[in-house]
């Protein structure tokens, strides 16, 4: 999720919540405290399919159960989480990942949080390491 840097809860761009899948009890606890702060969260309109295909995959491999999952993606609907059209992002997505060797789906983020002045809120390894001046764990950020 993006934040502006401000006292007050603001718009935050996330990435899928990928380690609720399999979730340490850190892992927890920074979701929980962000979710808490967040107000306005905001993530390109992708989020869904991407964070479906997630629990697809976390399915097939038995890591959930079919059951989980769709409670996974129903709890996943009531984030309040405002869905950015992508059409707006993707000419920039597709710089960034040609620059940073990171799939378009995950610099569309990227490209929102720049576009929108907001850091971007992540647990994922990879984007945190080609953004660090962008991205950061929720515990990372002064929320």
């Amino acid at each position: 999720m993006l934040r502006q840097l401000e006292q007050r809860p603001t718009p935050r761009p996330a990435s899928p919540p990928r380690p609720a899948l399999q979730p340490t009890p850190l892992h927890v606890r920074e979701a929980r405290e962000f979710w808490q702060a967040t107000d306005e969260p905001v993530a390109p309109a992708h989020w869904q399919a991407e964070l479906a295909n997630v629990v697809w995959m976390a399915v097939r491999t038995g890591t959930l159960s079919a059951n989980e999952g769709h409670r996974r993606l129903d709890f996943a609907s009531r984030l309040r989480l405002r869905s950015v059209p992508i059409g707006s992002l993707w000419q920039s997505a597709l710089t960034l990942s040609l620059d940073s060797g990171l799939s378009a789906y995950d610099t569309l983020f990227v490209a929102l949080a720049r576009r929108r002045r907001l850091p971007l809120v992540t647990f994922d390894k990879q984007i945190l390491k080609a953004f660090p001046d962008i991205a950061g764990r929720p515990s990372d950020m002064a929320i």
